[in-house]
């Protein structure tokens, strides 16, 4: 077993930077877990990552509009997620985020993208819309990996190969995880997280 520490946001708000939470190896990762693994990022060599278990060997992957499907069935209704949000700068003031997760498109800089939690704009009614990416709109990492024209919001179908995982942020818009470093190898399973703190 395991202690760490969160150190991105990638699995927010499921795992919130700064907290500690427990993983190990002795419990079988179940689809939704939350599961530990090493992976190589391009920029930073070997590390620890955090995401959720999203498909096991022989599942279906597919995301449409930004929601998503394993075996034909919509998965994300039952996550708390955080996703990319287009708001008016002028009604930005009031609401509560982190100012590293939000930016804009140049020229329309008066229209504010941040990561926002659903439940958070849910509750509080927010004037906003959810942002997604169009069908056939290429991601280039996603490209490389895949050799297809998808994108984070528009991916797949595809079968989880024998001896993989497929594995996703809570925070959409602000992980690397199997989009971007392909599916995972069992061999780098490190654990199944336990308990949160």
């Amino acid at each position: 077993m395991k202690l760490l520490k969160v150190t991105t946001s990638a699995s927010e708000p499921t795992l919130k930077q700064g907290r500690f939470f427990f993983t190990t190896p002795l419990k079988k990762p179940r689809r939704l877990d939350l599961i530990s693994y090493r992976a190589i990022l391009p920029d930073k060599g070997l590390a620890l990552l955090t995401h959720r278990l999203c498909g096991l060997p022989g599942d279906t992957i597919e995301i449409k509009a930004g929601v998503l499907y394993v075996n034909g069935q919509d998965t994300d209704s039952q996550l708390q997620l955080k996703h990319v949000y287009k708001i008016n700068r002028k009604d930005s003031g009031s609401l509560i985020y982190d100012k590293t997760q939000a930016y804009t498109i140049p020229p329309y800089t008066d229209t504010l993208y941040i990561s926002l939690e659903d439940k958070y704009v849910q509750t509080n009614q927010l004037s906003c819309e959810r942002y997604t990416l169009p069908a056939g709109l290429r991601d280039e990492t996603i490209y490389l990996v895949y050799k297809k024209n998808w994108n984070r919001d528009n991916f797949g179908p595809i079968r989880v190969p024998s001896g993989r995982y497929f594995v996703l942020g809570d925070n959409r818009g602000q992980s690397i995880d199997s989009l971007n470093l392909g599916f995972i190898e069992q061999s780098k399973y490190v654990g199944t997280v336990l308990w949160k703190k």
